[in-house]
């Protein structure tokens, strides 16, 4: 089973999104006072309490950049949230275009850093289990001038096949014009990666007599 790094719920009084660190039971690291106060004992030898000193400063540094990485987490959720607002509320075709890049310049940070914090990170949510790397991506704008992210695209290739008479399934061809109808306008061969990306067979292997 996949375990959240990070829970999302809707908050009726703020209508708004709230995320938090799934911690678990899992107690906060700390360096134990007996050994912070033995670094400066002295009347332990001075190679005991340089050595206890050393392993003190580096159990710190280790925590600060663990509480560093959680906070940079909590930082790049938050603005998916505002970002992804349609996504939470109507649902994934509603996702919108989200590069790294961006994210970063909001958060004053590089884009390594937002790597780092959403790689193989999970959130859940009121729409279930996500993983959070998927709210990062491009996209296209649909007929209407709206701005949808090749994600949401997949969505809606989805929700096309799942409602087709699977006696007569949608050829790739009739796929894309299908997606052309929501406004959305991408080449055949594209309907095709994306229909292999979902695990999606082809039309003669969805027939069902």
């Amino acid at each position: 089973p996949i375990i959240p790094d990070v829970i999302v719920d809707y908050d009726e009084q703020s209508d708004s999104y709230v995320a938090a660190l799934c911690d678990g039971v899992l107690p906060p690291l700390r360096v134990s006072p007996r050994y912070r106060s033995m670094s400066g004992d002295e009347a332990l030898d001075k190679e005991t309490r340089s050595f206890i000193s050393r392993n003190v400063s580096n159990a710190e540094w280790l925590i600060e950049s663990i509480n560093q990485r959680s906070n940079s987490l909590l930082r790049v959720v938050n603005v998916v949230l505002a970002r992804q607002r349609d996504f939470f509320d109507i649902g994934p075709q509603h996702l919108k275009p989200m590069p790294m890049v961006d994210v970063a310049e909001q958060l004053g940070v590089h884009v390594a850093t937002v790597s780092r914090a959403v790689a193989g990170k999970w959130m859940q949510t009121p729409r279930g289990m996500v993983q959070l790397r998927r709210f990062f991506s491009g996209g296209t704008e649909t007929a209407e001038g709206e701005n949808v992210s090749w994600e949401a695209v997949k969505a809606m290739l989805g929700e096309i096949v799942e409602a087709e008479d699977k006696s007569k399934p949608f050829s790739d061809e009739l796929l894309a014009a299908a997606l052309k109808e929501r406004g959305v306008d991408i080449a055949r061969r594209t309907v095709v990666k994306y229909r292999q990306q979902l695990g999606i067979p082809p039309a003669r292997l969805r027939k069902q007599y």
